[in-house]
Parts: structure tokens; sequence; C-alpha cells
């Protein structure tokens, strides 16, 4: 692409800021386009353009990343910040540009006579309806077990794909920025809650901790995977290995999950946990395509990343059950955007 040579190679690293006007130029320019050639469907095309707008930038960012490891004579948390630090800060501000850009236009698109619902159909299809209540565990299992197909997927495209994860991570910031927006403007419009800026700084307050949260875990499950990805890339032996590999846990895990879907059909949460560790030891299983000690050691460094991104998700999940049940601004706002 034309566009990253224009810039020095470590810009976004330099100046943070850059990355967050990046953010908010290339997903409006996205919005655009999109919704000039693909109005039918302009919020899902906007994501993809988007992504494919910053996979150079974050492409040659993910490639440091594994260099860097390579040269580690020890894997500490201390070192996992250190060689990812940058990743993680530039990953996190295009991640918050992208949800404060589409949380803008959600909000005042309408006010310019622009029908959202059609603008952001399929981020807003994503709208869960939470109304608020006691802590429940079942919004908690629905939050966390739904989206951690999300969380992996994130880490498997960005395995496979080097930055195939960058579109989860634009198409959550993008589908929370419209769904917030677009809550505020409904709340205020059916004359419940408060006025629609006090409704939208309510809401962009009240989730700030567990989107924050929920938002780093893709961004970690990214950054590992995308890095693991350069790494067995950068051994021929190893991605041949890599692939026969792969393969033989997908098949497997096809197995394993009919199976736990027939064994467990009255329990689906003991079939879930039991999938979940599966696919972790998996995971954990396919560091043996490497033969040289370095190369296996960064697997396992981004393996466990990897855990720490669920361990991060997890935590999310339950600050996002516990704030929806007791916030009770927050559950006035969202009775009033659905009309109660």
């Amino acid at each position: 692409m034309v566009l990253e040579h224009l810039f020095p190679e470590d810009w976004l690293e330099r100046k943070l800021r850059y990355a967050f006007i990046l953010a908010v130029v290339y997903s409006s320019i996205a919005l655009i386009v999109a919704r000039l050639l693909f109005p039918a469907n302009s919020g899902i095309v906007s994501v993809a353009i988007t992504s494919l707008l910053l996979i150079p930038y974050l492409n040659k960012l993910l490639q440091k990343e594994e260099k860097k490891e390579l040269k580690e004579k020890r894997f500490t948390l201390q070192h996992f910040w250190r060689d990812n630090e940058k990743a993680i800060k530039v990953y996190g501000i295009i991640f918050l540009g992208i949800y404060l850009t589409y949380t803008a236009y959600s909000f005042f698109l309408p006010l310019l006579g622009f029908d959202v619902s059609s603008v952001f159909r399929e981020q807003l299809a994503l709208e869960l309806n939470l109304r608020g209540g006691a802590f429940s565990m079942d919004t908690f299992l629905t939050i966390f077990l739904n989206n951690w197909w999300v969380l992996l997927a994130c880490f498997l495209l960005a395995l496979i794909a080097g930055d195939g994860a960058l579109f989860f991570i634009v198409w959550n910031a993008s589908s929370w920025g419209a769904i917030f927006g677009f809550r505020a403007l409904e709340a205020a419009g059916h004359g419940g809650a408060y006025g629609a800026l006090a409704n939208l700084l309510i809401i962009l307050i009240i989730t700030l901790p567990h989107l924050v949260l929920e938002g780093g875990a893709y961004i970690l499950a990214a950054i590992s995977g995308g890095v693991l990805s350069d790494d067995i890339v950068s051994k021929r032996e190893a991605m041949v290995r890599f692939i026969y590999y792969f393969l033989g846990a997908a098949i497997l895990f096809i197995f394993v999950f009919i199976l736990f879907e027939a064994v467990f059909a009255g329990m689906p949460l003991v079939a879930r946990v039991l999938e979940i560790a599966v696919i972790l030891g998996a995971l954990h299983f396919l560091s043996f395509v490497f033969d040289d000690k370095r190369h296996k050691k960064v697997f396992q460094y981004n393996y466990y990343l990897f855990l720490i991104a669920i361990a991060i998700f997890l935590i999310g999940a339950l600050v996002e059950t516990y704030v929806v049940g007791n916030s009770s601004l927050l559950q006035k706002v969202y009775w009033a955007a659905l009309g109660f």
C-alpha cells in the first residue's frame, strides 16, 4: 500500500496521538466509502475497509515484537511488558479512536437526518438488551461464553493470517461505539432518563472499566497470535509441521465437540468448559512444531500471553455483569432506551 510509505516506519510508536488520528481518519473514510458503495451493508463493510487500511502499519509492529522476543534469554512478566508495550499501546489507541469515532457518528448522524439503524445495521443487531437487575450468573455466562469464541477467533485468525484478528478488534470497537451512541439517543427520544448528551456520558463513563478489560483481552489475543504467526513463518520447517498439527487439532476438536454435545446434552455449561480445556490443550501442543528451544520458548511465551488475555476477559465479563446489575444510572438509561 502506498500510504504507509509516506511516513517513517516507527511513527505510530513514537507519537501515539498519530495512531489515534489514523484510526479516526481511516474509520471515517471507510464509513463514507461503505455508505456510498454498499449502503445495504455499510456497517460491516466499513469495518472491513478500516481493517485493510490499518493492516500494513500493524504488521510491521508485530514483526518487531517477534524479533524482540527471540533475543530474550528469560521470559517474565517484566519482559512481557517490555517486549509488547509499544504494540499494546498502539493497538489500544487505535481501538479507542475507532470506538469514539463510531460513537460520535451513531450519536450525531440522526441529528443530521440519517437513519443510524440502517447505517450501522450489523453493529446494532448485536444489542443484548440488558436491562439490569441483581447479579445474574446466566448473564455472566452469556457474556463470557458467547464472546469467548470471538476471543478465540482473534487469536486463531492472527495465528493463521497474521493481522487477520484486526477485523475482530475493529468490529468490537465499532459495535460498542455504535450501540452506545444509539442507546443514548433512544433513551432521550423516549422521554426517559436524562438528556441525550448526559445519557451518552453516563454510558461511556460507567462502561469504561469493562470496555478496557474486554477490549484489552482482544488486543492481547491478537498480539500473541500475530507474533506467533511471524515466528512460524520465519522457519519453513516449522510452518509445514504447523499446518499438519493445526489440521489434526481442528479435526480432533470437531470430534470432541460432537462427543461432548451428545454426552453432556443436559449440561451445556460442562460441555463448554471441557471444550475450552481441549482447545487450550491443543494450542499448547502446537509448540512442538519447533525443534529449537528459542522458537519453542517464544511460542510458549505467547501461549501464556493468550492465557492472560482469557483471564483479563473473564474479569471483564464479571465487571460487566456487576455493572449492568448494580448501576442505577446505567439501568435507567438502558430501560429508557428500550421504551420502558
